[in-house]
């Protein structure tokens, strides 16, 4: 369901039939020329072959230094370099423990505003879990998990990941709502809403500044200027913000009350809770979506283009039957088109 129609530049079937047509005449023409030029630059056929074989491997070996350094971030050993056909070997890059580092440090990256201190990174060290584990690629948003920094005097700066029935991902532990609290005065976790739609549907926005002496309370924001993305919208964010914990106080002193403003009603049903909320966004279209462009942007650090429509589609299917990130990521990268472009 996510295949991207033609571009309007491309000639249609039938158009595409005529200019073939006229193509082929000049082609016949053409071909004896060709040949002779063929035979004299080239000589034998044994040359020509020779020649290919070389091309191929020139190829097979651009093809390893790339997988190499995209998967793992490091040039390529002397056996995946001695491949034939390096694309045979994704599978075992992407199990890798330098694979499990470098897209956790990515998608840590996408997922957050900055860089933050050891102790408070919940997304790296769930992702590096989930990814080390080839676990589904939903429990880094929905797993039941604790990710807790460690204790002060420990060294390493770390954070521990330990199955918890009451986890949410990471959108429970301490020190993601502790970043994402915002200054809503009554409480309400507006850049944690926002955060949570971001990264599971790609969902972005520009904030607005607004005037000194504007009113920026719940009242001030269903004004006609502010209303469309905080209660019109499908992510409407004060409608989503209070399925979340509400914040009390500020710095040392802060910390999160049980929500107030019973169930909401968004995306198409009723949800009576965070996990409601998370859990109803990762089961769409808009979430596999999403991940696959992220994939793209570690694989090729930019967004798919129309043209690569087929392996992005493949890219989702592969997240929607086999779960795993991993599978995600194979489906792009063992793609002929990745080695050479």
């Amino acid at each position: 369901m996510f295949k991207r129609s033609l571009p309007p530049w491309l000639p249609s079937r039938r158009d595409d039939r005529s200019l073939r047509a006229i193509r082929l005449p000049l082609l016949a023409l053409a071909i004896p020329a060709l040949v002779g030029t063929a035979t004299l630059l080239f000589g034998t056929h044994g040359a020509r072959a020779e020649g290919g074989e070389a091309d191929t491997a020139e190829q097979a070996e651009r093809c390893a230094i790339r997988l190499a350094i995209a998967l793992q971030g490091k040039s390529a050993d002397s056996t995946l370099l001695a491949s034939g056909d390096p694309q045979t070997e994704v599978d075992a890059l992407i199990a890798s423990p330098e694979f499990a580092e470098r897209y956790a440090r990515f998608i840590n990256a996408e997922f957050n505003g900055g860089p933050a201190d050891a102790r408070e990174d919940p997304v790296y060290y769930l992702a590096k879990h989930v990814l080390s584990k080839n676990k589904p690629w939903s429990e880094l948003f929905v797993g039941a998990y604790a990710v807790t920094a460690t204790a002060p005097g420990v060294a390493p700066p770390a954070m521990e990941v330990k199955a918890d029935a009451n986890g949410l991902g990471y959108f429970r532990s301490a020190a993601w709502m502790k970043r994402y609290a915002g200054n809503e005065d009554q409480g309400y976790m507006l850049s944690g809403a926002f955060r949570i739609l971001s990264n599971t549907t790609g969902l972005e926005l520009d904030a607005s500044v607004g005037n000194p002496g504007d009113d920026r309370s719940a009242t001030g924001r269903k004004g006609s200027a502010c209303k469309g993305c905080h209660f019109d919208a499908w992510y409407a964010l004060d409608k989503f913000a209070r399925l979340l914990p509400k914040k009390k106080g500020q710095g040392d002193t802060l910390a999160f009350l049980p929500p107030t403003d019973g169930p909401q009603k968004l995306l198409g049903t009723t949800l009576a809770t965070d996990k409601d909320l998370v859990t109803s966004l990762v089961d769409s279209d808009a979430w596999r979506f999403s991940q696959c462009r992220s994939v793209f942007k570690f694989l090729y650090g930019r967004r798919e283009n129309q043209c690569e429509a087929n392996v992005f589609d493949a890219c989702v299917e592969s997240l929607s039957s086999k779960k795993t990130l991993a599978s995600a990521v194979a489906a792009v990268a063992k793609d002929p088109s990745f080695c050479v472009k």
